[in-house]
């Protein structure tokens, strides 16, 4: 078995979250480099979400998605049609979050109710993935303290994020894409919101993509770092007292070949190479 067979089984596959997981907030604005980590909440929709799995894998990038149980869970037609792509998302390698039962307001929610929510779904995830959950994101990104005692007892790291497209109120391709493309240009770096149950959330995802990816074009001529896609969440961590730990080997390698992949592809891009 090789190193990164080992280190993925001890990474996603046991039921030991990893080191990041201790019922802190990440929030997108602090990094181990320049990451981009694309974030989808409210699903998985059968209608638009396979669409948005077929554009991540064209360009080569792998998601977070923060999934309502209440979509997937039960025995009715559409629940089995989303419960099946939630199994395909996590069989292409995207991780997959906790984003409660129904998307309830949690601040007027009760204590008992607020577990309920984070506790059913946590429990329908592992089910359908064989992975035990560690990212939550708050419906309406309101936290409470009932939510964090749970969260810290399930061993939960909560996502919060700096990039945001304002899908939800902004129902249009062009403003998405220009949402996400302000904020990452203030940020530079960062963890973005959008909701892959809207199409015009979907539609914008490629354009951003190829649009981080041509700028990287530029960034490469000029000697300067490269922003990269990843599903990471550890690399925006930090502990809650001293140094940040250094990023594991496997990482760190990984981030290497991404960055040696996007530096081909800027060098063969006049002659129609594909995503890097």
């Amino acid at each position: 078995m090789n190193l990164w067979v080992l280190v993925f089984t001890s990474l996603f596959l046991s039921q030991t979250p990893p080191q990041t997981a201790d019922g802190q907030d990440v929030d997108g604005n602090w990094a181990q480099g320049r990451q981009l980590v694309l974030t989808f909440d409210d699903g998985p929709a059968w209608e638009t979400t396979p669409v948005l799995l077929d554009y991540l894998d064209d360009l080569g990038v792998k998601a977070i998605f923060f999934v309502n149980g209440r979509r997937f869970m039960g025995t009715l037609p559409l629940t089995q049609k989303n419960r099946a792509i939630l199994e395909e998302a996590h069989r292409r390698g995207h991780v997959v979050g906790n984003h409660t039962q129904t998307h309830p307001m949690m601040s007027q929610t009760p204590p008992e109710v607020q577990r309920k929510e984070i506790e059913r779904t946590h429990a329908a995830i592992l089910k359908v993935t064989g992975v035990a959950p560690w990212l939550y994101r708050p419906p309406f990104g309101g936290m409470t303290g009932a939510s964090r005692v749970v969260l810290r007892e399930l061993k939960y790291t909560n996502v919060m994020w700096n990039v945001d497209s304002n899908d939800p109120f902004q129902r249009h391709v062009n403003l998405a894409f220009q949402n996400v493309l302000r904020d990452l240009a203030q940020f530079g770096r960062g963890v973005a919101l959008f909701h892959d149950t809207n199409a015009w959330s979907v539609e914008a995802v490629p354009r951003i993509i190829r649009s981080v990816y041509l700028d990287n074009c530029q960034r490469v001529t000029r000697g300067e770092p490269v922003v990269e896609f990843s599903n990471e969440i550890e690399a925006f961590w930090q502990p809650r007292s001293g140094k940040p730990p250094e990023p594991p080997l496997v990482r760190l390698q990984e981030a290497a070949r991404r960055r040696a992949r996007m530096t081909a592809w800027c060098q063969n891009i006049r002659k129609g190479a594909g995503s890097p």
